[in-house]
């Protein structure tokens, strides 16, 4: 919206002599007169006051939402980073988990491999005991015997082969019951080791579980207190993100006060301005009736009325404008081209804007009495800086159109001086039809 113009609803406001800053001094000059009147010592606040303290308290919301974003923000990143922390020694819990079920499983199978090699040592054992007691048999009965048997064995051969046949058993079983004993030796001796082996794997295996289940107890330590840091920032995130929503809810109440506030303003001052302007109006009327009426010719400074003469064309459009209503707020260009249509010049359609693109092609010292004269936008309203405004010049330095619902006359130097601030004033004749 302006700062020097009161925004309108419609297309095509109408044009202000009076600013809005001349409205809003003549608002402060009369809170300035009511403050030196004892009768208004006790005034309640103006408009502006009421919307100066709800804008501030506005603002001083909107740094506190923006204060509480960031806190929300920051403590949002650290709840993250604790979420973090927290995932990643779940994950070294558990790998520490799977190592302690891994060693676990090691010492299981080393528990089997134990006991099995005791089973092969108590076979072996009994193997063992078994050969001793045979070979204390064998030497109990060969002491008993003497050597006697032996030279009685031999003696014994009929013949030569018989003789060496049973030599080369006495060496035999010599020999076998030597190696009997070495063999339950070594065997005893194996088992012996691999037995004690196993039980040192074993208790390193056990020594090794220890150490993973107190670094897994560790571990579960930290998680713990990390989790309890984890709940507590969220409690806290989850404070301030309710801190945010009354915040939230606090700025859009003030902002439905601050906008209330500035439309009441608003139509104080446009109030004030439509009493200036009338008041202007009033004053130049006056003026002119002291001139002697404003119905004089087409040259001069007057302006006012047109004497219409003839029934030509222009005749046609000058009656129009002053016949045809407001067809409402905004339609500055559907006024232009009814009048047009109600005087049988032709039907021509478009806004202010198209218009002055299409048909105002010469500057408004070359005007002529039922020319167009547009701008293709100005500032009074939303609408009005897209599409612009259009009226008709009828002579007497006079020009008439449809603004804020309202047919309006006006002097030609008004309009341009009105309609001339952000946009190059321009006319021509409608539909290229030259009127006079």
């Amino acid at each position: 919206m302006s700062r020097d113009h009161v925004s309108s609803s419609g297309a095509f406001a109408s044009p202000r002599s009076v600013t809005r800053r001349d409205a809003l001094r003549l608002l402060i000059g009369a809170g300035a007169c009511a403050a030196l009147l004892p009768s208004a010592a006790n005034a309640a606040p103006s408009t502006q006051e009421r919307l100066d303290a709800a804008q501030m308290d506005y603002d001083q919301a909107v740094a506190e939402l923006e204060a509480l974003g960031e806190e929300v923000a920051a403590a949002a990143g650290q709840l993250s980073q604790t979420q973090d922390a927290v995932n990643d020694l779940s994950q070294q819990v558990n790998q520490k988990q799977d190592e302690i079920d891994e060693k676990q499983s090691q010492i299981d199978d080393k528990e089997v491999e134990i006991e099995e090699k005791q089973d092969d040592i108590d076979a072996k054992q009994a193997e063992i005991e078994r050969r001793q007691e045979q070979l204390g048999e064998r030497m109990s009965s060969s002491y008993k015997a003497g050597p006697t048997s032996t030279l009685d064995l031999l003696l014994s051969s009929a013949t030569f082969e018989e003789l060496t046949s049973n030599i080369y058993y006495l060496d035999k079983v010599t020999e076998a019951d030597r190696e009997m004993i070495d063999t339950v030796k070594t065997l005893k001796a194996e088992l012996e080791e691999d037995k004690a082996q196993l039980e040192k794997d074993k208790a390193q295996l056990e020594e090794d579980k220890a150490a993973l289940e107190t670094e897994k107890a560790a571990l579960e330590e930290q998680k713990a207190e990390l989790e309890e840091l984890e709940a507590q920032q969220a409690a806290e995130l989850e404070a301030v993100r309710a801190k945010q929503a009354e915040s939230e809810e606090l700025v859009a109440n003030l902002s439905d006060e601050v906008k209330e506030l500035m439309a009441q303003r608003d139509a104080e001052l446009l109030a004030a301005q439509q009493a200036a302007e009338e008041a202007r109006r009033q004053q130049e009327l006056a003026q002119q009736q002291q001139q002697g009426g404003s119905s004089g010719g087409s040259s001069g400074g007057g302006w006012g009325s047109t004497v219409i003469t003839g029934s030509g064309p222009l005749a046609a459009v000058q009656s129009a404008t002053y016949t045809t209503p407001s067809p409402g707020s905004g339609l500055c260009a559907a006024w232009v081209s009814t009048v047009f249509r109600n005087a049988g010049i032709g039907s021509f359609y478009g806004n202010a804007d198209d218009m002055y693109y299409t048909w105002c092609g010469y500057p408004t010292s070359q005007i002529q009495p039922g020319m167009i004269i547009a701008v293709n936008t100005c500032p009074y309203s939303a609408a009005a800086i897209i599409y612009g405004h259009v009226g008709i010049y009828v002579g007497n330095n006079t020009v008439r159109d449809n603004a804020s619902g309202r047919i309006r006359t006006m002097s030609l130097q008004q309009w341009i001086s009105d309609y001339s601030v952000t946009s190059t004033v321009r006319c021509g004749w409608l539909g290229g039809i030259a009127l006079s």
